[in-house]
């Protein structure tokens, strides 16, 4: 009786770790979704993870507005705190020009995609669950628009 509750429990563990594999598997495409070839002018820096309720409501309407920034000069990344990782994360977006300030400033939270003068290094802007599409295209055009000028106040 005892081998069998412990079969079922292993294969609930199992099931339970294979749905947030596929799950994490599948959440690069912020990422991927445009590309600039040359330097980015802003970058778009999505903190996010499996469990958070406001990615579920920020990512999806990301997803839409991105294509509309195809060939512009903002690069779209993620970083994805599902499983702690700051260490990796923090390597990753130091390599993306966010930086080390930022990062560490605002790593391990999630919900939230900041808008980040590539050339000053200043947070410009935040998109969060509750800006629609159309806010979100709104603000990462004014963040374009004022992109390497002087740094105003940075959040």
């Amino acid at each position: 009786m005892k081998s069998r509750r412990f079969l079922f429990v292993l294969f609930a563990v199992l099931a339970a770790a294979a749905v947030a594999s596929a799950s994490v598997a599948g959440r690069n495409s912020l990422s991927n979704a445009a590309r600039f070839e040359g330097e980015a002018t802003l970058i778009a820096a999505t903190f996010s993870s499996a469990w958070c309720a406001a990615c579920k409501i920020l990512e999806p309407r990301l997803a839409r507005v991105i294509p509309q920034f195809e060939g512009a000069p903002v690069k779209f990344v993620e970083y994805d705190f599902t499983f702690g990782e700051k260490e990796r994360n923090r390597a990753a977006a130091l390599a993306d020009g966010v930086s080390g300030e930022v990062y560490d400033r605002f790593a391990g939270a999630t919900g939230f995609t900041l808008l980040i003068d590539a050339k000053s290094g200043a947070v410009v802007d935040m998109l969060t669950a509750s800006h629609s599409p159309k806010a979100m295209r709104a603000a990462i055009a004014q963040a374009l628009a004022r992109a390497g000028r002087a740094p105003s106040a940075s959040l």
